[in-house]
């Protein structure tokens, strides 16, 4: 009979059981020799449930057949050491089903449901042992002692017993593998960087275990034992604001008798300092009464160093601690809503530096970073308190002005906080230059200037992309009015959209034609050999030539023209991924194809995919398809949901352009990727830049931690190539090895080189 399912009602075991399963619980711990924990746990299970014979089944390694690794009572000597195949008899069902078996008193006979149990009959009673979710093993008693039969009751008690058995079995392996010297609770608990101890009804410390004490600042168990724990280690908050016992999960746990979780909170140390840690209450019952707890608790310091690093890195720009794009956008969002609330006006500024790239130039990005900051700085001392200043990327700044009065008044205002940055930004800079012998022993005096373009909003009837539009528009009116200036938005001042409108006929009408091409940039390994392409599309105008995608692909994206061209595209590239896989000298290759996150919000991508990839014959797992981290910022979960069944179909995923945007490892983790991609931005300067070389090292190490391929695009020199291979990026795209390239010209260069 089966008791697994959560349906039985087990009986509850007495004081002397429980005693008796503590003891003997003490023992096994006591012991590391896995050949004496067995032994032991044959002999202990023999003894709580009075079998005549009890075995222990152990799983080999190759998990086909199992042992009798130990065995105890009247036939014991006999039948240990007896290998089986998994699957054979009650021990093999038991160990492919982890089911419990019982043979006796009141149960049906699950493996022959035309077996029952009648007095007189041998019985017997089998149950698995599970670690860390996974079968090991059973106890499998034969026969009890006294001509009786196995019951409910002998099923709990085995059962209970078995948990102590897994854990001490499980310990002695870890102790084997190890191989310390030290005890082997001990080792197992600061192997796992976790910590144990116990408290009594009102909160006393029962024990304490050494990693406890360890991460506590104490040297002995008996600088804790009797201390009511909540006010010793769980006192306080962070900010120094008291807890109430009330809202401690562990004293919950005890008086609601469940397990409880805390995910962030802080203990205290001996010597006065906190910890973050992550811990979980576990009630203890003794006799049926919810006696104590023990709980369990990890130091979560470093990751939440960690996660605040990277949440610093999704929000922030490395180089001037400044608000990035994202965390800047989502500030405009909010500052929208703000203003259509109140009825206020807000203006964003957009500003850029003059003449930065001849600093670049002449005296290197090192000094060019050296001013970045110093701007940087100057910004963030001329804004007003609650207003927002944010770096764009290169030398683009962007501000957000809040709580401007009236239409007039508001331009005045922006206007004078405008003029205000100007003159911060125009006064001497004192930017180290690295002189030829190393030594940073000379100053270079730069002055500058920016050009700023405003544009005042009210409420929400501007969206943000149009928002930004506009002050991008401002500000390239300031740059033609001669630079070192600032211009607010005028709609009439806009040429440029009467162009981007001539073009959406235009593209309209390409994608009717078909006047596009798949060029073909090749991706590389370590050892110089084409591994896969990636599918890139160039516009054939039949005027202007070839278009650049630069100049299309976001008007396609806006305008929504990007669904039809990238389901040619994609139909494109997997027709010549089906031809590549019928030749054996291109079998191997992969083809990488860019999806937009319009398309990738289509309910019918999936089924539109494995179309495609079923009408061209195209090899799945050939295909890899591209998303951008601005995908991960809507509707993740059907993202997910939609990766997983493509996935499912061999369809393989690269993260593109990782680094440059937002990716929560919340979701990063879930995402079932294949490849992580170092944006070309980053590659570019690996060289002179350490932020950029510490973000692409970041980017290796993480795809590494998460068993992800790692490629960079942009490889344009040996240098930066090496760069890479040192620290550990195998896989290469760029123009050190070839440019996009027609289909004919591709083919020629995977046979030539």
């Amino acid at each position: 009979m089966t008791f697994l399912d959560g349906k039985i009602s087990y009986p509850e075991l007495t004081h002397g059981e429980l005693t008796l399963l503590l003891n003997m619980g003490e023992r096994l711990v006591a012991e590391l020799d896995l050949n004496n924990v067995l032994a032991l746990v044959a002999d202990a299970a023999c003894q709580v449930v009075q079998a005549e014979t009890l075995v222990v089944p152990v799983i080999d390694e190759d998990r086909q057949t199992f042992t009798y690794q130990a065995a105890s009572g009247e036939y014991g000597a006999a039948i240990r050491g007896e290998t089986f195949p998994i699957h054979e008899g009650t021990c093999g069902w038991v160990l492919q089903h982890q089911r419990p078996l019982l043979f006796g008193e009141g149960g049906n006979f699950e493996l022959d449901s035309n077996a029952k149990w009648l007095p007189g009959m041998a019985s017997s009673l089998l149950v698995p042992l599970i670690c860390r979710g996974t079968i090991i093993g059973g106890l499998s008693a034969m026969g009890k002692r006294g001509s009786g039969a196995f019951n409910a009751h002998d099923l709990t008690v085995l059962t209970l017993f078995a948990n102590q058995a897994s854990i001490a079995i499980d310990n002695a392996r870890l102790f084997q593998r190890l191989g310390a010297e030290e005890s082997r609770l001990r080792l197992v608990l600061e192997s796992a960087s976790e910590a144990i101890y116990g408290i009594d009804m009102e909160g006393h410390c029962t024990f304490a275990n050494p990693a406890c004490l360890r991460m506590l600042g104490y040297t002995s168990e008996l600088e804790l034992i009797g201390k009511l724990m909540h006010a010793t280690i769980h006192h306080s908050r962070p900010n120094g604001s008291p807890i109430p016992l009330a809202e401690c999960k562990a004293h919950c746990s005890i008086q609601e008798g469940c397990e409880s979780h805390a995910a962030d909170e802080v203990y205290w140390r001996r010597d006065g300092s906190s910890f973050p840690v992550e811990y979980w209450a576990h009630p203890q019952l003794q006799d049926g009464q919810i006696s104590g707890a023990v709980i369990t608790f990890i130091d979560i310091s470093e990751r939440k160093a960690s996660a605040e690093a990277l949440e610093h890195l999704a929000y922030y720009d490395p180089l001037t601690q400044l608000p990035n794009r994202r965390l800047m956008l989502d500030r405009l969002r909010q500052a929208l809503t703000s203003s259509a609330r109140h009825d206020r006006y807000g203006a964003i500024m957009l500003m850029d530096l003059d003449n930065f790239k001849a600093l670049n130039d002449t005296k290197g990005h090192d000094v060019g970073d050296q001013l970045l900051v110093e701007v940087a700085l100057r910004l963030a001392s001329a804004i007003r308190q609650g207003d927002t200043v944010a770096r764009l990327g290169g030398d683009e700044f962007v501000v957000i002005l809040e709580d401007l009065d009236t239409t007039a008044a508001a331009a005045m205002q922006a206007e004078y906080v405008a003029v205000k940055i100007q003159d911060q930004l125009r006064l001497p800079y004192q930017l180290k230059v690295r002189e030829s012998d190393g030594d940073l022993n000379t100053y270079h005096v730069h002055h500058c200037s920016s050009s700023i373009g405003i544009a005042l909003f009210q409420d929400q009837s501007v969206p943000v992309d149009e928002l930004m539009k506009r002050a991008d528009t401002a500000m390239y009116q300031a740059k033609a009015a001669g630079r070192d200036t600032l211009r607010f938005f005028d709609p009439e001042m806009q040429a440029t959209v009467a162009a981007r409108a001539a073009m959406e006929v235009n593209l309209r009408k390409a994608i009717v034609d078909e006047q596009f091409l798949v060029f073909y940039q090749a991706q590389v390994d370590a050892a110089g050999r084409v591994i896969g392409a990636e599918a890139l599309v160039r516009w054939q105008h039949p005027e202007r030539g070839l278009v650049s995608p630069a100049e299309f692909i976001p008007l396609a994206e806006e305008t929504g023209l990007i669904l039809p061209l990238g389901e040619w595209v994609l139909r494109t590239a997997c027709a010549q991924l089906a031809l590549w896989a019928a030749r054996p000298e291109t079998a191997h290759l992969t083809v990488a194809v860019n999806v937009s996150a319009r398309q990738f919000s289509l309910p019918n991508l999936v089924e539109e995919v494995l179309s495609l990839i079923k009408y061209t014959g195209a090899p799945a797992g050939k295909l890899k398809l591209e998303l951008t981290e601005s995908l991960l910022l809507d509707n993740a979960e059907d993202i997910i949901a939609k990766m997983s069944v493509l996935k499912s179909h061999g369809v393989g995923f690269a993260l593109d352009d990782f680094g440059t945007g937002y990716s929560s490892l919340s979701y990063l983790k879930r995402l079932p990727l294949d490849q992580l991609k170092i944006d070309q931005s980053f590659v570019c300067d690996v060289l002179s830049d350490s932020n950029d070389a510490a973000i692409a090292r970041t980017i290796v190490a993480l795809g590494q931690s998460l068993g992800l391929e790692v490629i960079a695009e942009g490889v344009e020199t040996e240098a930066q190539r090496n760069f890479l291979a040192d620290n550990g990026c195998l896989s290469y795209q760029g123009y050190l090895f070839s440019r996009p390239l027609p289909l004919a010209a591709f083919e020629d260069f995977i046979n030539h080189g």
